[in-house]
């Protein structure tokens, strides 16, 4: 019993025997190509008013199950919301909540900038 209470705590710590986080670890380019996709999923959905998106890092998997996700700044009508992206679902993101209705009328090019500084512009 008591082996089994030590298992989870060091799963659910995010910790293994030797000390090493339990996140799987993701290359460069493996990294961009996520956030080039949590972009296309989040706009996916209809957004009207989304000016930028920008990453604040590179992205991980955090382990235990968890798919790759990353922290985003994305900004809407001037105003900017902390946000958590990732590649698979909807592109429903977590973080701060965003404006249900943006009163821009139609959807307009939206500036993605990576985390390694590049950017481009899609829509």
């Amino acid at each position: 019993m008591t082996g089994i209470v030590v298992a989870l705590v060091l799963g659910l710590s995010g910790c293994v025997l030797g000390g090493e986080p339990v996140e799987r670890k993701t290359n460069t380019q493996e990294n961009l190509a996520n956030q080039k996709r949590a972009a296309e999923l989040f706009l996916n959905r209809p957004r009207p008013g989304v000016e930028e998106i920008r990453f604040t890092q590179e992205g991980n998997r955090p382990g235990l199950g968890v798919s790759w996700s990353v922290n985003a700044v994305i900004t809407i009508e001037g105003r900017e919301y902390r946000e958590i992206l990732g590649v698979t679902g909807t592109g429903a993101p977590a973080g701060e909540p965003l404006p249900e209705t943006p009163t821009t009328a139609s959807p307009t090019p939206v500036t993605v900038i990576y985390s390694d500084g590049s950017s481009e512009v899609v829509g």
